[in-house]
């Protein structure tokens, strides 16, 4: 078996969900977090990771929200710039495999999120990505929402 066989392929073109699955939502960002601690080394001087949202306009003018994932050696709880500093970059930063409607509220997908990855935190504590001190959420433009 090929090396590249045993890797998923989180480029594939997947149907936006029309609406907020928790499970399923759950279940996909959890491969991708699962794919990234498997495949990447987190540097032991990040100390701060942000699950950023943001919408993906495709050329037809469809959009979907999707989520990225970057790491920080600064945290500042009185500045949300501080997730702006991308030390930990993963290969896989975007999660591809997670394409939510446009059509469903925002507050909806950041709140249904912010669920997810509050359970995925105990669900997955043994993985280095959440031994980091810090974990945020939140849209690029708008205020982050502290997981850890």
């Amino acid at each position: 078996m090929g090396n590249d066989e045993s890797k998923p392929d989180f480029r594939t073109c997947c149907t936006p969900m029309e609406v907020f699955d928790k499970q399923k939502v759950k279940a996909i960002v959890k491969q991708w977090l699962l794919f990234i601690a498997e495949y990447e080394t987190l540097p032991n001087d990040i100390i701060a990771l942000n699950f950023n949202l943001w919408e993906a306009v495709e050329e037809n003018g469809q959009s979907c929200y999707t989520l990225e994932l970057t790491g920080s050696k600064q945290y500042d709880v009185e500045n949300d710039d501080w997730a702006c500093e991308e030390d930990f970059d993963p290969r896989e930063r975007n999660c591809d495999a997670l394409q939510l409607s446009s059509e469903i509220p925002w507050e909806e997908v950041l709140n249904g999120l912010v669920e997810v990855l509050k359970e995925l935190k105990k669900d997955l504590k043994e993985i280095s990505l959440f031994q980091v001190k810090h974990i945020t959420v939140g849209f690029a433009e708008g205020d982050l929402i502290v997981i850890k």
